[in-house]
């Protein structure tokens, strides 16, 4: 019997690093966290350490850190293969917070011609405006 080999999914993954940072050892740490994608099994397509990420302000404070650098990576994968990724991100030390999500993209909505009409005909209300009752 064949083995099943599921179809890669797209993922996005954002991580903060650590801004004590030098700028040799972030691009030295952006490309890891790559290496560490592609030997998942990943294939990296996108990477955006620039506008409108890069250095930023945290909401709250992260391990007595005020700021962070925000770097965004969009890869695809198999869905076995996140957990390894998330594991090698674990050990990194310089990365204070990651989050891996399935991306898809967005679908644009249709116009309401296009959907079958606008909400009142859709709930079969008439055009005309009932009067309430005063309280």
């Amino acid at each position: 019997m064949p083995g099943y080999t599921p179809v890669p999914r797209q993922y996005e993954l954002m991580v903060v690093i650590n801004p004590e940072v030098t700028e040799d050892a972030l691009t030295a740490q952006i490309d890891r966290i790559a290496e560490h994608i592609t030997s998942a099994g990943g294939e990296v397509t996108e990477v955006k350490r620039d506008a409108p990420w890069g250095r930023r302000r945290l909401a709250y404070q992260i391990q007595n850190f005020r700021d962070a650098t925000y770097v965004l990576y969009h890869f695809s994968s198999g869905p076995s293969r996140v957990l390894d990724i998330e594991r090698e991100l674990k050990l990194e030390e310089r990365v204070i917070r990651y989050l891996v999500v399935r991306y898809e993209e967005a679908a644009e909505t249709p116009p309401p011609s296009e959907r079958g009409g606008d909400r009142a005909a859709e709930r079969g209300e008439r055009g005309e405006r009932a009067e309430r009752a005063p309280r």
